[in-house]
């Protein structure tokens, strides 16, 4: 296996507490809820990119899971990061 690999799907994180893990688990989830509430229909997809970047990230590096589960939503935290990335610029320069 290459060393990225390994760097970026297997290695495992410095645990942090509890406190952080779950406390900051809540409020991703409190930011999700209040941009359902807050936003419209149309903008359900645009207004959840960032707070589902964020929890995908928190999920994937913050918490221990099984082997075959750590890198497959360690994926999903990469593939959606560039996904928001791509979104955010796209929505940003389609104005110019």
């Amino acid at each position: 296996m290459s060393a990225f690999f390994k760097k970026a799907f297997l290695e495992e994180t410095k645990p942090r507490g509890a406190g952080y893990r779950y406390g900051f688990l809540a409020l991703i989830f409190a930011l999700i809820v209040i941009d359902l509430i807050d936003s419209g229909p149309r903008h359900y997809l645009r207004g959840l990119i960032v707070p589902l970047m964020l929890l995908f990230n928190h999920l994937a590096f913050q918490f221990h899971w099984s082997r075959p589960m750590t890198v497959a939503i360690r994926a999903l935290a990469y593939f959606w990061l560039v996904f928001g990335f791509i979104a955010i610029f796209y929505d940003l320069f389609r104005k110019f």
